[in-house]
């Protein structure tokens, strides 16, 4: 007889009550889930101290007692290898920037329907990213283009940069970002950002999307 799998754990991180009570709702909803929370940066300190283990945190960079990015830090120091997603208000184009360089699966936006939540977790879950428009249409003017995101042609893929082209290739064959860095040796923050662009080039949401929509090119 099999044994059961364990719950899939998150930890949202959000100063808010009612915000926090409401990510827990929302998520709980899925049998297989366990969704904690805490409101400042001292608890997931302890919690993180005491040695708890999650696969996804769920991070608001506006926080009473730290910078959300400090903490994104203090994350990735004591969890190399759980995903993090951000759910911010913020949507100022330095604020994009700067999250553009980061080792992040994924951002939604607050001004954004709930919903978008549970879609980002179900893309995270698959080994995916998930980014919401604003992010996307941020990188097209931080980036080199200026194409019209409506304009999905043969052209956009012929005007992907050589290195572009690899990654899109690697992440077709399902490769994970550590994966693709270790093959073209480059850092898992640079390949990001690649899989970025090319989000946005394609107006994918997400890598599953973006393969979707670039799989005839790819196929030729």
């Amino acid at each position: 007889m099999s044994q059961p799998q364990p719950p899939y754990r998150i930890l949202a991180l959000d100063d808010h009550p009612m915000v926090l009570e409401g990510i827990r709702h929302l998520l709980s909803q899925t049998a297989d889930i366990l969704c904690e929370g805490v409101t400042n940066h001292q608890q997931l300190t302890q919690l993180l101290q005491a040695g708890q283990q999650f696969d996804l945190f769920i991070l608001d960079l506006e926080l009473p007692d730290a910078d959300g990015f400090e903490v994104l830090k203090s994350i990735r120091q004591h969890c190399p290898d759980t995903a993090i997603l951000i759910y911010t208000m913020h949507e100022e184009p330095w604020m994009l920037a700067r999250l553009a360089r980061l080792d992040i699966q994924g951002v939604v936006s607050k001004s954004h329907p709930v919903s978008r939540l549970t879609d980002a977790v179900d893309a995270i879950r698959q080994g995916d990213t998930y980014y919401n428009e604003a992010f996307l249409e941020q990188l097209n003017i931080l980036t080199d283009g200026h194409q019209d995101k409506a304009d999905v042609s043969m052209g956009s893929f012929f005007h992907l940069s050589e290195r572009e082209q690899q990654v899109l290739e690697y992440l077709s064959r399902g490769l994970s970002t550590s994966e693709i860095a270790a093959k073209l040796f480059l850092s898992p923050n640079t390949i990001g950002t690649y899989r970025l662009r090319l989000m946005r080039k394609f107006d994918a949401h997400n890598v599953a999307q973006l393969i979707s929509k670039t799989r005839r090119f790819l196929e030729k």
